[in-house]
C-alpha cells in the first residue's frame, strides 16, 4: 500500500474513533483542548499552533519522525500509546470474581460499567456506541483491587452491551499499562499514538 493510501486508511479509522470519543469527552468534561490529527502529515503545522495546556494526539506509523517534529518545537512528549481495534461480537467476557457485582447504566449513546465490592467501586469504564463503532474510554481499576482480572470483566461487559446496541467494531487508544490487557483480550494494534503537551 502506498504511503498516502496508508495514511488515508489510518485517518478514516481515527475519524471513527473521534466520533465516539467526543460523545464520552462531553460527559467527562476533558479539562484541556485536545487536537487529534487524522493526517500525520499535518503534524508540523498543528504543532506550531499549540497553546499552554493543549494536547496534540497523532496516530502514526512513523512515531520517531512525529516525535522529532513535536520535540523540535518544544512540546513535551508523553508516554506513547497504541491505537487498537477488535471485532466485538466474539469478545471474551469473563465473569466477575466472587464477591464482586456488575452495574450497567446508559446515558444516550454512552454505556458505563462499574464493578462493585461491598457497594464501593472497584473498576469501571465507558463505551460510546455510534453506528457500528464502539469506543471504550477510561477503563480503570482502583489500586486495592488490581491483578484480579477486573479490567477484563469491565471490557467484556462493555463489549456485550455495545453489541446489543448495534456495534460490531471496537476502536480504542491503549496506554502502555493497558496494552497487555487489551492484547490478552484479542485487540490488534493499528498504529502508534504520539501525544504531546503544549509549552508550559
Amino acid at each position: 500500500m502506498k504511503e498516502l493510501d496508508r495514511r488515508m486508511a489510518l485517518g478514516a479509522l481515527v475519524n471513527r474513533w473521534i466520533t465516539g470519543w467526543t460523545k464520552i469527552a462531553g460527559l467527562v468534561r476533558e479539562p484541556r483542548a485536545r487536537r487529534v490529527l487524522t493526517d500525520e502529515g499535518e503534524t508540523s503545522w498543528h504543532a506550531t499552533q499549540m497553546e499552554k495546556g493543549d494536547w496534540i494526539t497523532v496516530p502514526t506509523n512513523a512515531p520517531e519522525q512525529v516525535t522529532a517534529i513535536l520535540t523540535g518545537v518544544g512540546l513535551k512528549v508523553r508516554p506513547r500509546e497504541t491505537f487498537m481495534r477488535r471485532l466485538l461480537t466474539n469478545h471474551p467476557a469473563p465473569e466477575a470474581p466472587d464477591g464482586y457485582t456488575v452495574e450497567v447504566t446508559r446515558e444516550d449513546v454512552v454505556i458505563e460499567v462499574r464493578v462493585l465490592r461491598d457497594g464501593a467501586e472497584a473498576a469501571s469504564g465507558l463505551i460510546a456506541v455510534v453506528g457500528e463503532d464502539a469506543v471504550p474510554h477510561g477503563i480503570a481499576t482502583t489500586p486495592g483491587h488490581r491483578r484480579r482480572g477486573l479490567a477484563s470483566v469491565v471490557m467484556g461487559v462493555l463489549a456485550r452491551e455495545a453489541v446489543a446496541a448495534g456495534a460490531t467494531t471496537g476502536l480504542l487508544f491503549a496506554s502502555e499499562d493497558g496494552l497487555p490487557v487489551y492484547r490478552t483480550l484479542g485487540w490488534e494494534a493499528v498504529s502508534d499514538v504520539v501525544i504531546a503537551e503544549g509549552k508550559s
